[in-house]
């Protein structure tokens, strides 16, 4: 019943207007939390409050499988694979899962608590997790949150209009330039770097390249390119000009690999 409730309210054949409609009536009764497991990981879920939760029952798998298996083969035991923007861990629960050392940094803290619950229910002791935004230097900004998605919590505020209209409220959260949680984690290489902050990623990434030491720099970076107009800076550029080159790419994101 809870499954077929969602499905429903998932279904992208229906008009965005009746998914909403449908889906505030479906989390009405149907809020959660649950316990289940997909892929065989085990997340608690809150389907009424993050659409990767919802993909999760519906599906009754892991969502973005197509980016898992474009960086799949660049983790593994002895790798290190940093999360920005890890939400509740669908990508670091999955790294981890291969045996990789985890990094897995979210700005939200409700979101970050749930992201622990689902480390600690797998028992992984390889993930840790930083409640904290990345940007180009400190700082303290309003993180835009809306209620039904807070995985798309973003510090872009253009983004909270138009397609994507809804009830948002900010959180003033602090700010952090990878390169001193990197230090702080005593990071010494970067295999796979996931950027996933909704419009921010030129904020995360480019100030990284530019400060950090060449050997840090991620031999592979998984870039969420949907929020691309948003940017103040081309990533794609300044990537290609430092040696990445396109290895992947899906509706959504795209992989680069630094050339040897």
């Amino acid at each position: 019943m809870v499954r077929a409730a969602w499905r429903l309210a998932d279904r992208h054949d229906l008009s965005k207007g009746l998914r909403k409609r449908i889906r505030s009536l479906v989390a009405r009764f149907f809020k959660g939390p649950y316990d289940l497991e997909a892929d065989g990981l085990k997340f608690r879920i809150y389907p009424g409050e993050n659409y990767d939760d919802r993909k999760i029952l519906a599906k009754g798998r892991l969502p973005e499988r197509e980016e898992h298996k474009l960086i799949e083969p660049h983790l593994g035991k002895g790798k290190v694979f940093v999360d920005i923007g890890a939400n509740i861990g669908s990508y670091s629960i999955f790294a981890a899962g291969l045996g990789a050392e985890v990094v897995a940094i979210e700005a939200n803290p409700q979101t970050a608590t749930k992201l622990g619950f689902n480390v600690r229910a797998n028992d992984l002791d390889t993930v840790t997790v930083v409640n904290s935004a990345v940007g180009p230097r400190d700082d303290t900004l309003p993180l835009w949150q809306e209620p039904s998605n807070c995985g798309f919590a973003t510090f872009v505020k253009d983004l909270t209009t138009g397609e994507w209209a809804g009830d948002w409220t900010p959180t003033f959260v602090k700010v952090r330039p990878l390169t001193a949680i990197a230090d702080d984690q005593g990071l010494t290489r970067i295999d796979v770097l996931k950027v996933d902050v909704e419009g921010f990623e030129d904020r995360v990434v480019l100030p990284f390249l530019r400060h950090a030491d060449r050997s840090l720099w991620p031999r592979v970076i998984l870039l969420e390119t949907n929020c691309r107009p948003y940017w103040t800076e081309d990533c794609l550029s300044e990537l290609a000009n430092r040696g990445y080159g396109v290895t992947g790419q899906t509706n959504d994101n795209m992989v680069f690999e630094l050339s040897a």
